[in-house]
């Protein structure tokens, strides 16, 4: 068998899980921690809407890979603050129904162990200063673009 025969199967699966969100440090909430998660205290918000939804691993995967050139400006003026963002990165996520359209809206903060080993997983981070390395991103599931970022205050 030609060894290009045996690598196909190889590359498609490389190819699927480069399409999936890396989910080691992810954690999608379900609806009953919207509240929660929005209640920031060093950076806006989007608002909350009327409903909440579940987003799927692909609904993580689009913003995730969209992510990075949202990140450009802020990665310019602020170098080796978004390093590894955002697959090394604590990553929350809830579903905002707004208006009729669905948003996932994502908490990030550097991964490492000052969040506790799991407390993350369980609960939405609220972290006050902590500079530009903790920000928080809403993504528009329909089109497919940011409609809010921001970066928490110096730390």
């Amino acid at each position: 068998m030609p060894l290009a025969a045996l690598l196909a199967p190889l590359l498609l699966i490389a190819q699927a899980q480069a399409a999936e969100p890396q989910t080691s440090g992810v954690v999608i909430f379900d609806a009953a921690k919207t509240k929660m998660m929005l209640e920031q205290c060093a950076r806006s918000t989007p608002v909350a809407g009327e409903a909440g939804w579940k987003p799927q691993a692909g609904d993580i995967a689009r913003l995730e890979a969209a992510l990075p050139a949202a990140l450009a400006r802020i990665r310019a003026a602020h170098p080796g603050a978004l390093d590894g963002a955002p697959a090394r990165w604590i990553r929350q996520y809830v579903g905002i129904v707004r208006g009729g359209r669905r948003y996932v809206y994502g908490n990030f903060a550097p991964g490492g162990e000052m969040f506790g080993k799991d407390r993350w997983r369980d609960e939405p981070l609220i972290v006050c200063d902590g500079g530009v390395g903790f920000f928080g991103a809403e993504f528009d599931v329909e089109i497919g673009n940011f409609t809010h970022l921001d970066f928490n205050g110096s730390a």
